[in-house]
Parts: C-alpha cells; sequence; structure tokens
C-alpha cells in the first residue's frame, strides 16, 4: 500500500523547523509543537488564516473542513485528493504562518 502523502513528507523530512508525526496518533506536520498540516483520509488539512482559507475555497482548490462538530473550522481547509498536486504548495504556506 503506498503512501499518499509521501511527496509531502519527503519535502519536510530534512527541514530543522519541522516535525512530521508517524506512527498512531494524529499523522501531520508540526512546527513548534503545532500542527500546520494534517492528514486525513487521503486529503490534506492545512492551517492558514481565514481570510487565506476563505480564498483557497472560493478558487475551487479546498473545501471547508469540519471536524465532525457541524462547524466547519475557520482557520482550516481541505485540500482533497484530487488536488494532490497543490499539497506541497499549501504545505509551505501554511508553514509560513505556523509558530
Amino acid at each position: 500500500m503506498s503512501d499518499v502523502y509521501a511527496d509531502v513528507k519527503a519535502y519536510f523530512a530534512n527541514d530543522p523547523e519541522v516535525e512530521v508525526l508517524k506512527g498512531r496518533g494524529a499523522q501531520g506536520i508540526k512546527r513548534g509543537g503545532k500542527l500546520f498540516v494534517m492528514f486525513m483520509k487521503g486529503d490534506l488539512i492545512v492551517k492558514l488564516p481565514e481570510h487565506r482559507v476563505n480564498e483557497i475555497i472560493d478558487i475551487g482548490d479546498g473545501v471547508s473542513f469540519d471536524p465532525g462538530t457541524g462547524k466547519p473550522m475557520k482557520n482550516r481547509v481541505l485540500i482533497p485528493a484530487r488536488n494532490s498536486d497543490m499539497w506541497i504548495k499549501y504545505s509551505i504556506e501554511a508553514k509560513k504562518h505556523a509558530k
């Protein structure tokens, strides 16, 4: 079984500012102890400022992310697998905003 996130993980693998999470539990990439990229069910979720999340949704690159509460998160956007060619681009952008 191939890892659909392999390219994103490889891109950040040698970045000393981040931690690519492995194993059980939350899967994604952290900077400063905070997740800025999350891997979920074959899609990618990135944490960005609300205005940027809205722009990405408006241009059709992503969709609102609802963690199951019935209320979408304002600072997260889900980039679906069909747009996986944009995952690294949006992950780099999310890293710039992560503190």
